[in-house]
């Protein structure tokens, strides 16, 4: 009896067991069907970039680096064939396992592809291998944010100018591409020309990017444009790669500073000021001074550059010639509060934003007592002592001079664009200030130009027409293997008749700023030629 209970039993589970895989079966088979029929939509973002950095006539900065061609690739037999032609093997063993999973994937391929089941949206890397004014525009972090520059100062409108490519998929529950569905693509790049107009000229910073490039190792060049103030062109050497830019961080030249907005040990185109204040209190530019070497400044001689004498000179022989020993004696003359004024007027010891959260700095302007010592009047008169000046600055005095004695604020930010690149925001137009009388101006232009004509600025005089400017070589107090490392400039104006262009050379060492920043103007007035002709 129980054996046979036993058996009747087992019976009974086994029966319900195949009733039960039976249903399973079946249901699942249902969810199969279910799940096959069931659609959803795959999206895949192809390409992502921010808005755009424009120069003054809406001439892109960024994205006009080196072709790029991203792409959705749907995995079948075709498209492996045509990515196989395009790639190397060790790209392919990589791609062979985005293909086996039979999903759409994007993948950035090395050139254009014209295949079924691949759509390539070509495009351009952000930044130029040898980006235009890389320190100016700065460069973004690993997250794609602003870091530095015009990229940093602008991140959220870059940021939110973002221009997205997508495309969608109709698939099953299980991934696979839904045959006969096609596909959708959303193309918003065009949201990426919205963006940020600097004042820059991108041709005039190729001009100077390419002078910079052969000349200067450590050094600036800002060229400005004369009756705006507006900065037309800011180049920093060395320079470094946007792409790359760990790899400079801890290099001893520094190229991630932005030396144009640094400030440096300016030395003889101070005089330029010197003679300003004079000018303006009365003294006659006829006054003559006999140059011997050296003046006694209380006990402490001041000399010429390398000693040089100059004989009898009046002013504008003094500015040719870039004459120490006059300057001095000729400031002893200038109350110091005269002097001190036109310096600050002229924007020296202080700081301004060229850009929003872009600053130029303030350098050093000594403090108005410590001129009552007579040395330190004596060094202030030629540039040298506490003083230090940034290029920009630089460039900015020599521009109100240019401009008949109107100081103008220097100036990189136009404006902001939408994506039909109409302007939705503009920079407020600078308003001059008059420091210095226009006859007094129109005096230091004819000194300038002596200047490059016979001076110590000949080295710079340009093939293509006139131009006036002022050198310097400026004593720092750093040796390098028992040679005193000098800080050399020359600052000029170009044409002389009717001056379009200021354009200041700046160099972190160096033989003179004759010898060694002159041939950076020749060469950039006469890339600017066309531009005045």
């Amino acid at each position: 009896m129980y054996k046979r209970t036993t058996v009747l039993f087992g019976l009974f589970v086994s029966a319900a067991f195949v009733i039960v895989l039976g249903i399973w079966q079946i249901s699942n088979g249902d969810w199969l069907a279910e799940a096959a029929a069931e659609q959803h939509t795959y999206t895949l973002t192809v390409s992502s970039a921010r808005g755009t950095i424009y120069d003054r006539n809406l001439d892109p900065l960024t994205g006009i680096g080196k072709a790029i061609y991203p792409a959705s690739v749907v995995p079948s037999g075709e498209a492996a064939a045509a990515l196989s032609r395009v790639c190397s093997a060790s790209e392919m063993s990589s791609i062979q396992f985005l293909l086996s999973k039979g999903k759409p994937f994007t993948l950035m391929l090395p050139s254009n592809v014209s295949a079924p089941n691949i759509d390539v949206f070509p495009e351009h890397e952000r930044y130029a291998e040898d980006c235009p004014a890389a320190h100016v525009l700065g460069y973004l972090d690993g997250s794609g944010k602003g870091a530095a520059g015009i990229e940093k100062s602008f991140d959220n409108l870059l940021s939110s100018a973002k221009g997205d490519i997508k495309i969608s998929y109709q698939t099953d529950a299980l991934g696979r591409i839904l045959a006969g569905t096609g596909k959708k693509v959303e193309n918003n790049s065009k949201s990426r020309k919205k963006g940020v107009v600097l004042t820059l000229d991108k041709s005039i910073q190729e001009v100077a990017e390419k002078s910079a490039t052969s000349h200067l190792k450590k050094g600036a060049v800002v060229i400005l444009e004369v009756q705006t103030g507006k900065i037309l062109a800011m180049v920093s050497r060395p320079t470094f790669s946007q792409t790359d830019v760990a790899s400079v961080l801890n290099k001893e030249d520094s190229p991630l500073l932005n030396r144009t907005l640094s400030a440096y040990s300016l030395g003889s185109v101070f005089k330029l000021v010197s003679a300003a204040s004079a000018l303006e209190y009365g003294v006659s530019p006829d006054t003559s001074y006999n140059c011997t070497g050296s003046i006694d400044v209380d006990g402490q001689a001041f000399h010429c550059f390398e000693g040089e004498k100059h004989g009898a000179e009046n002013m504008q022989q003094a500015i040719a010639n870039s004459c120490n020993t006059y300057f001095v004696k000729l400031m002893q003359g200038v109350p110091q509060a005269n002097f001190y004024n036109m310096a600050k007027s002229l924007g020296f010891g202080s700081s301004y934003e060229i850009a929003p959260g872009i600053e130029n700095s303030a350098g050093t302007l000594p403090a108005l007592n410590s001129l009552k010592i007579p040395r330190a009047l004596a060094n202030f008169s030629f540039g040298q002592g506490e003083l230090t000046v940034t290029p920009l600055q630089a460039a900015a005095l020599v521009n109100t001079i240019a401009n008949g004695g109107v100081y103008l604020q220097p100036y990189l930010y136009e404006g902001i664009v939408d994506e039909n690149l109409h302007f939705t925001e503009k920079a407020q137009t600078k308003t001059g200030v008059r420091v210095m009388s226009e006859k007094t101006a129109s005096l230091l232009k004819s000194f300038m130009k002596a200047s490059i004509d016979s001076g110590t600025s000949r080295k710079g005089k340009p093939k293509y027409g006139t131009a006036g400017a002022k050198t310097a070589t400026a004593q720092t107090g750093k040796y390098i293997d028992g040679k005193e490392l000098n800080e050399c400039w020359f600052v000029g104006f170009y044409p002389y008749e009717n001056p379009k262009f200021v354009i200041a050379v700046f160099s972190e060492g160096g033989e003179g700023g004759g010898q060694t920043c002159g041939p950076v103007f020749q060469e950039i007035a006469d890339g600017l030629y066309g531009y005045v002709s």
